[in-house]
């Protein structure tokens, strides 16, 4: 894989579950920070498997929803869970998500706060608190 098709898979994770104006800051930052994380050994398959089950946490209802995803035909796997839910100061609906890759000997875990705007959709929004 390449480093613009790379690039073009972290734009569309970042389109998916990201404010339109992280996608930018993204591609200007680099890519360095992928080049030991199961992301850079991923193919086309292992993200749409990731993003399916991204996809259907978020719209769970299921406060502690959680999906597994494998391929075996590349050995990538991984999970993506919601560790908490609540409403933010804005009136938005968010998700606190784990998502847990793995592929060869790496594995990266990371954790995002993801909120759903009308007008917008799911966006990533770190700064998201919740009410009083």
């Amino acid at each position: 894989m390449t480093n613009l098709s790379r690039l073009a898979i972290l734009l569309i994770w970042l389109a998916l579950v990201a404010s339109p104006a992280a996608a930018p800051a993204a591609g200007v930052s680099g890519l360095g920070f992928l080049r030991n994380t199961p992301l850079a050994y991923f193919r086309q398959q292992d993200f749409d498997k990731m993003m399916a089950s991204v996809r259907e946490v978020l719209d769970s209802a299921d406060p502690a929803a959680k999906r597994t995803w494998a391929n075996p035909k590349t050995g990538a796997s991984g999970s993506v869970e919601s560790v908490g839910q609540f409403t933010a100061t804005d009136g938005a609906p968010c998700k606190r998500l784990r998502v847990r890759d793995q592929v060869k000997s790496l594995e990266g875990v990371m954790q995002y706060t993801v909120c759903k705007y009308p007008d917008r959709g799911w966006i990533l929004n770190a700064d998201a608190r919740p009410a009083p």
